[in-house]
């Protein structure tokens, strides 16, 4: 789940992960900047030398990666990416964590527009979900106090408006039940109307959310749920202050009957005009487009999922145990490139073929493109990573710089 839910399933991977027949020397000369959770860490890897050149503090960096927010006890630092160097700090009236972006708890918490940041702390219980739940919300110049925002109940961070006036609050009523609520920070007020689905007021909501992605001018937040019993979807809210959302559903089953549930990955466009979710385990991908004020599913289809490897089994893992990142598309927005059942596969967004297979005795956990787009890095679930030709599908190079409990590939850096 996306903050501190358990989800009922174990996964066992049975891949190989050993190097790729005929590599060459990496062609690219890049900084792969890459999420390890079990030091908190951002590695930042030469993609020649192959080696870790330093490390960052794991956190949420700007769009533009000038500043990368995390927290150090009780206080917020921004941290200049390029030099390592603190650039500023806040103090906190406690201790408080980066909300997670993603179910394998890559960091959010930032506005789209990079001016606010949330961080979040909870009380908690043995045996039962946070009896209270604790934000703070700091403009990203650090020029002011945090505004301190004291709820009952558990709440988890959706988002937050580029006004800094709205922030949108996850209401679970139970480890899948929930309710999006809208927080009036200016006037320290949570709203009393809950968020329905315009299209279906009366539908509960239930889920647990795996990842999200902003529209280009961060009026909404698209955001990806799986439920227990019942197929996937994704959630569109605004995020201007506006009591709206709705619901598109996709095809697949519930957790309980498929752990394959848990590997859906979002995708926009460069122009922002079409979102596509594509599922690792299953092969389906679905294009959606996306109007002023409307998301709309254009068509599914189901691709060729390459090579099967041994399946995902269950029992109480942690959500953060899953991979992230698992789609990206071509800057001139014709190919999506996804995770497969193995490996990865290139579809033409034309006609939702697939075209080429690569990595097909791995289990990729992460993708990232290069700035040009000319090349594409798979992170594997053991730590080793691949450079791809985006337009051929050949593997480059293949290395392993020694990270393990990789959780995504979060830049690719000249």
């Amino acid at each position: 789940m996306r903050s501190v839910l358990s989800v009922v399933c174990t996964l066992v991977l049975v891949a190989a992960c050993g190097q790729v027949p005929g590599t060459t020397q990496a062609r690219g000369d890049y900084k792969l900047y890459e999420a390890v959770s079990d030091r908190s860490q951002i590695a930042i890897i030469d993609s020649r030398s192959h080696a870790i050149e330093r490390t960052l503090p794991l956190g949420t960096p700007s769009s533009d990666w000038k500043h990368l927010y995390s927290v150090s006890g009780s206080a917020l630092v921004d941290t200049d990416p390029l030099t390592g160097s603190t650039v500023r700090s806040l103090k906190l009236a406690g201790t408080y964590r980066l909300p997670f972006a993603t179910a394998s708890g890559v960091p959010g918490g930032l506005s789209e527009d990079g001016g606010w940041l949330v961080v979040e702390s909870f009380d908690e219980t043995s045996g039962s979900i946070p009896t209270a739940s604790h934000f703070a919300v700091a403009n990203t110049a650090f020029n002011s106090p945090a505004i301190q925002i004291d709820l009952p109940g558990y709440f988890d961070f959706d988002a937050i408006s580029n006004d800094g006036q709205y922030m949108y609050l996850i209401e679970y009523m139970s480890a899948s039940n929930y309710n999006v609520r809208i927080y009036d920070v200016a006037a320290l007020q949570l709203d009393p109307q809950i968020v329905v689905d315009k299209t279906d007021p009366k539908e509960s909501m239930t889920g647990v959310r795996l990842s999200g992605v902003p529209s280009h001018d961060g009026s909404w937040l698209y955001s990806i749920y799986i439920r227990q019993n019942d197929n996937p979807f994704i959630h569109a809210l605004n995020t201007q202050g506006n009591p709206i959302a709705f619901c598109i559903d996709l095809p697949g089953s519930g957790y309980q009957s498929s752990d394959n549930a848990f590997q859906w990955s979002l995708a926009m466009s460069s122009d922002g005009s079409h979102l596509y979710a594509a599922n690792a385990a299953t092969g389906a991908v679905s294009e959606l487009n996306i109007g002023d004020a409307s998301l709309d599913l254009a068509r599914t289809v189901k691709v060729d999922s390459g090579v099967a490897v041994a399946g995902l089994f269950a029992q109480d893992v942690q959500a953060k145990e899953f991979g992230a990142n698992g789609a990206v598309i071509s800057p001139d927005g014709k190919t999506l490139v996804t995770l497969a059942s193995s490996g990865i596969v290139w579809v033409d967004t034309g006609s939702l073929r697939a075209r080429t297979h690569a990595l097909t005795n791995w289990t990729v956990w992460s993708l990232a493109l290069s700035p040009d787009g000319k090349l594409l890095y798979a992170l594997s679930d053991s730590g080793k990573i691949a450079e791809v030709s985006m337009d051929s599908g050949k593997v480059n190079a293949t290395f392993d710089p020694g990270t393990r409990n990789p959780m995504a590939l979060m830049r690719v850096a000249a």
